[in-house]
């Protein structure tokens, strides 16, 4: 465009240069803007220049003359003109010159033209531009609307007359100077009541009568801006039906309602925003006009239909604030809405808006929540799965806020006014699972954030919201456990009520503790404390049957601890009242689970204990470092606080967790027991007591023993309380008493009873107190003899269960316990009180004597005498005192130096009732299923095998022959090995072999039915065995022989010797023929050398044995040179020291019966190899016990020089 459009010929001659800048003429300008016969398109061309050439506008603006003429000039061309271009850029120069000249007078001047063309009749015909401009210019000088509010009210009101012009074009740019000045906060204080409500009524009739979506939209927007003010909004829904008003018009619910129906997303959204832009200020007051209207209904089914982004989020945002009313539930818009919410939510989560998802999972939280609980949600179970799974996966969702946003959701779906009929149980395991995953990541998240000091709430949140969730289910399923309609037995509900209580707690167990836990070490956070122990403390309602292991639990992790330094930490001076209101019932039921599952207290005792804990827990908000200092020296009336603080420690201690140091706890409790019995001649209760004695005496391993003074303080408490000991004392405070002897001769005994009362279900306890201290041991005897029957059974069964365990060597070799053993068995036997106790009494003296290395003196023959006459009282039905007194005399008399041996054999022969007895033991025959009965039997034949040696060795009277049946015997070990013991097998072998080394015994009468008729030759040779009989014992023995057990092949092998010495005694040809060159003797051999290596000693002992009653190698050369070939293979080095002698003593048997000279060269080279042999133990009072007989291994295995 050149200079020339800005110049007109026809009249620029009478301007004079002045007006003229860079070939422009102003006066030209401004004559042309009022001409008619100047074309629109030069108009616009000349204002063009005009407006790029900076130093025109500056002449333009020299003079305010010259200013308001070109400003009137252009807003006639704006009212008059018609081309459009020449609109818009009239419009835009005049903007221009109000920025270049920002007068408020211009602006004034310029509004009260266009209110005066307004007026006119004709000035309606322009209004379309005027009103553009207007908008235009209020949004380049926004403090113009306060003016227009204000002094310049009357155009204000010339616009919103425009309103009811038919134009819709104008209507629109009417609400967009609307728009603008309700976008001033000022402006609109400065609105009068009366065109508010004029504005407010234009704008309901132009909505209720628009054909325009641009016009709707722009009405619609200023509608929600004007909806920002409250009197604005009560103005707009106080405004009902108005269609008989000389402007008719609808109300504004109906009018947003009819917009949600269009088809038109723009229009959906601007209109619900409008809802919620009313609603946001008192939804209780706004809401039921719209609920009347069905605006959910039809806000849910445009949700159902799809929609954007954008619209869901506002009819979220709308159905969230309907909600706050109970006429949307009154009305079942949450129940029939719940199905399309969720059909929805599940579509949203699939996408990636998160404001959406977050909003969407408000509104079902929020709906879950505020639904009264009379009307259920959910009639049937399809429905609540449906919930469940939008919940599960919007809790997986990686966003925090929107898994926040879910798990409160699921926090108000547990509540069980929510539940369907049945119980969906794996739905809810399903939730509470997903919240629990969430909850394990959320927890490494905000324990890394706080490592590395970047805390955020979203993490912190998430975490919070899971735990009020796994609250909320505890609750649940807690309330459920009253009365539940659970689901059928079908086949895929698997889950029930008991398995989801466990499940909870498990989840309690495996992922809240561990979590919070790290978090409260991290954080101190009252909320999060208190919310932690409220869902600890549920537990113990939730799963009472699991409780014992899990409060263990709790105690052994130091929750005790936890709960009693968050009270001081967190409770002291009266603050966090309700976190010290759950920390003490927290505490209050995981001490008296605790306390439940021990044996120490009665329920008494609880009772007690429970009172103390809830009248002192509340006010105990001191560091446990101030413990000690509170337990002596305090007043009397905190006395219930020093029992609490006991307690505590003692049931911390019993789990392992250690408050303070060994020493601090010993020394204060010490006082603390002091100081009671300084201040009052009360004793203290029997359940403070037992926790004081068992403080004493876990932590005294790491202080020094108990002085004088202190074992009276502690004597004079356990005197002053006699029902401690009715109760089952710990083993630690029975090895505290046990330890001084000044308690344990006055406690005892009674602590043991008490301890017995309860049972032997802690038996090994027991029996390791026993080992451990032997004044223990002597008052168990003293309880097993004085106490009541049940006591004393339980002792007896104790000791015996000691006996079995014990090697004796321990008690005999403690003096003094023996002698009071002794004396205490001394008193018994004189009193003949025949008890249990005093059976197992003699056990224990048979323990004692043949564990004894010392030699008999006059005290144990005294009690030989006592028990011998004991024994003849006894009745032979009575088997356990039997086996008892036997197996005790046999012991005497195995012990019995050499020189008494005959005072012995003197004392027990003059006993006629015991020769009685053995006779009636060993005339019945033996019970397989009865344990007592063999025993009995094998304790009967070593005593009267060791009497009839000792009757033969000394030649002593006998009063009284005893007459057995060999045969008998003889049978059994030939026929009955398989259903006969090991032990009575070897004592039966034990007593055949005394047999045939006494030939003739004036104490044993053999008696057999084949013995009473006329005797052959052959029999008569073998007496008492007869032919038939040695053919018999042969074959048992050799079958004995290839038994594993080593105590049966010993025996057998001693046997054998004996059976060959009687035949050489009485007919020395039998010995070949019946035993020697037996083929079967050659294969017992091979099958010895064959079995488990040839070094085995049996088959050492039995070669040397064959060898000798032989006298020459030559018929077992073989078998020889075999055993040495294995001896030169393996080497001597390995071989066991009775292996060895064995060895050696057949190698020399050999060499003596002149054997080949290469076979004696091996024999002798081994022989030299085997030097120096190990020294051999010849005692013959090592006593073996095998359950409750006790048995001289000399009788049983064969010594070197026996072969």
């Amino acid at each position: 465009m050149s200079s020339s459009d800005a110049i007109c010929e026809r009249i620029h001659d009478a301007h004079g240069p002045r007006w003229e800048r860079c070939g422009i003429c102003v006066a030209c300008v401004l004559e042309m803007m009022d001409r008619s016969d100047v074309s629109a398109v030069r108009k616009r061309a000349a204002l063009v220049s005009v407006m790029r050439v900076p130093a025109v506008r500056e002449l333009l603006y020299r003079e305010e003359e010259g200013r308001i003429n070109f400003i009137s000039s252009l807003l006639r061309t704006l009212f008059s003109a018609v081309d459009s271009s020449l609109l818009d850029q009239t419009i835009q120069v005049l903007l221009q010159v109000m920025l270049d000249v920002p007068n408020q007078s211009l602006l004034l001047f310029i509004l009260d033209q266009i209110h005066s063309r307004w007026t006119d009749v004709g000035g309606l015909k322009a209004s379309l531009s005027s009103v553009m401009f207007l908008g235009k210019l209020l949004d380049s000088h926004p403090a113009l609307s306060q003016t227009l509010t204000s002094s310049r009210s009357r155009v204000l009101e010339c616009v919103c007359a425009a309103l009811l012009l038919s134009d819709e074009d104008v209507k629109a740019g009417v609400c967009y100077v609307l728009l603008r000045i309700w976008s001033s906060a000022s402006a609109v204080q400065m609105l009068t009541d009366t065109l508010r409500q004029r504005m407010c009524v234009l704008l309901l009739h132009t909505l209720s009568n628009t054909h325009t979506t641009a016009l709707t939209i722009n009405c619609l927007g200023v509608v929600k801006q004007m909806c920002q003010y409250s009197e604005v909004v009560c103005v707009l829904m106080n405004l009902k039906d108005g269609a008989e008003d000389p402007l008719p018009y609808q109300p504004l619910p109906l009018i947003l309602k009819k917009l949600l129906l269009s088809a038109q997303d723009s229009l959906q959204v601007v209109s619900v925003r409008c809802v919620c832009a009313v609603l946001i200020h008192a939804p209780l007051r706004f809401a039921a006009a719209f609920i009347q209207a069905d605006l959910p209904e039809f806000l849910l089914e445009v949700m159902s239909s799809g929609c954007t982004d954008v619209l869901l989020w506002s009819i979220f945002s709308c159905l969230l604030l309907l909600s706050e009313d109970p006429l949307f539930f009154s009305q079942c818009h949450a129940v029939y809405g719940m199905e399309p919410l969720v059909r929805c939510l599940k579509e949203t989560l699939g996408k990636s808006n998160t404001e959406v998802q977050k909003q969407g999972l408000e509104l079902l939280s929020a709906i879950l929540d505020r639904q009264p609980a009379a009307v259920r949600l959910f009639p049937t179970a399809s429905e609540f799965t449906g919930v469940c799974d939008v919940i599960v996966e919007g809790v997986a969702t990686s966003c925090l806020q929107v898994s926040m946003c879910a798990v409160r959701a699921a926090n108000v779906l547990l509540r069980p006014n929510h539940q369907s009929s049945p119980v969906q149980f794996s739905d809810v395991r399903r939730v509470v699972e997903a919240v629990m995953s969430k909850c394990r990541v959320s927890v490494c998240v905000f324990l890394s954030e706080i490592s590395s000091g970047s805390e955020s709430a979203s993490a912190a949140g998430v975490l919070m919201q899971t735990l009020t969730c796994f609250d909320a289910a505890c609750r649940c399923e807690s309330a459920l456990t009253d009365g539940v309609c659970s689901a059928p037995a079908q086949q895929q509900q698997q889950e029930t009520l008991e398995s989801v209580c466990v499940f909870l707690l498990h989840c309690c167990d495996t992922t809240c503790i561990p979590a919070f836990t790290g978090v409260c070490e991290r954080l101190s956070s009252p909320q999060t404390l208190q919310l932690f122990l409220s869902v600890l403390s549920r537990q113990f309602a939730l799963c009472p049957a699991h409780m014992t292991s899990f409060s263990k639990k709790l105690a052994v992790s130091g929750f005790i601890r936890l709960t009693v330094d968050s009270k001081a930490q967190l409770c002291s001076g009266k603050r966090n009242a309700s976190l010290n209101q759950i920390c003490c019932d927290f505490l209050l039921k995981l001490c008296m689970c605790l306390i439940s599952n021990t044996d120490t207290w009665n329920h008494e005792d609880m009772q007690d204990v429970q009172r103390v804990l809830q009248e002192s827990l509340p006010s105990l908000c001191c560091s446990v470092s101030d413990w000690p200092s509170l337990l002596p020296d305090i007043p009397q009336s905190l006395r219930s606080t020093q029992f609490c603080i006991i307690h505590l420690l003692y049931l911390s201690l019993l789990h392992g967790d250690r408050f303070l140091c060994d020493s601090a706890v010993f020394s204060c409790v010490l006082r603390f027991i002091v100081c009671v019995q300084d201040q009052c001649d009360d004793a203290l209760p029997a359940c403070v007591l037992s926790s004081v004695l068992y403080l004493l005496s876990v932590n005294q391993h790491s202080c020094p023993r108990l002085d004088m003074v202190s074992v009276s303080v502690v004597s004079k408490a356990l005197s002053s309380c006699p029902a401690l000991f009715s109760r089952a004392l710990p083993l630690c405070v029975l090895s505290l008493i046990f330890q001084y002897p000044e308690l344990s001769e006055r406690f005892g005994a009674p602590a043991l009873t008490g301890r017995l009362s309860r049972g032997l279900e802690e038996e090994q306890e027991l029996l390791e107190l026993l080992h451990t201290h032997p004044a223990a041991l002597l008052n168990m005897l003293g309880v097993a003899c004085d106490a009541e029957n049940a006591v004393s059974q339980s002792a007896v069964g104790v000791l015996r269960s000691f006996l079995c365990s014990v090697d004796g060597v321990s008690i005999s070799r403690t003096t003094d316990l023996s002698d009071h053993i002794r004396s205490a068995l001394m008193n018994v036997l004189q009193r003949h009180k025949n008890t249990d106790g005093l059976s197992v009494l003699l056990d224990v003296l048979s323990v004692i004597q043949s564990h004894s290395s010392s030699q008999m003196n006059n005290t144990d023959f005294k009690l030989l005498y006592h028990v011998s006459n004991l024994v003849g009282k006894m009745d032979s039905s009575d088997s356990e005192m039997l086996l008892s007194g036997f197996n005790c005399l046999y012991c005497f008399m195995c012990v019995c130096p050499s020189h008494a041996t005959d005072r012995v054999a003197s004392l027990l022969l003059g006993n006629v009732r015991l020769m009685e007895l053995l006779e009636e033991v060993l005339s019945s025959f033996p019970s397989s299923s009865s344990s007592s009965s063999s025993s009995l039997h094998c304790s009967s034949l070593l005593l009267l095998s060791s009497l009839v040696l000792l009757q033969n060795k000394h030649d002593a009277q006998v009063q009284k022959s005893i007459s057995v049946d060999l045969h008998q015997i003889l049978r059994r070990l030939a026929f009955s090995k398989r259903e006969t013991d090991a032990l009575l097998l070897v004592c039966s072998v034990r007593f055949v072999q005394v047999c045939l080394d006494v030939d003739e015994s004036g104490l044993v009468c053999v008696c057999s039915a084949a013995l009473e008729r006329p005797l052959q030759t052959a029999d008569g040779a073998l007496h008492p065995l007869g032919h038939s009989g040695t053919t018999s014992l042969m074959t048992a023995l050799s079958a004995l022989m290839l038994q594993k057990q080593d105590l049966v092949v010993s025996a057998a092998l001693n046997c054998l010797t004996s059976l060959m010495e009687f035949l050489c005694r009485r007919t020395p040809e039998s010995v070949q023929h019946m035993v020697v060159h037996q083929p079967w003797t050659r294969f017992l051999l091979f099958s010895l050398l064959s079995c488990d290596g040839s070094l085995r000693p049996a088959a050492l002992q039995l070669l040397t044995l064959l060898v000798r009653f032989s006298g020459s190698v030559s018929h077992w050369k073989s078998e020889v040179e075999s055993v040495c070939e294995e001896v030169e293979r393996r080497g001597v080095t390995d071989l066991t020291d009775n292996s060895k002698h064995t060895l050696s003593t057949m190698l020399t048997r050999c060499c003596a019966v002149s054997p080949p000279d290469d076979l004696r060269m091996r024999m002798d080279a081994l022989l030299e190899s085997l030097q120096p042999l190990p020294p051999s133990d010849t005692s013959n009072r090592h006593m073996l016990r095998v359950g409750r007989v006790s048995v001289r291994l000399s009788d049983l295995t064969a010594g070197a020089q026996d072969l």
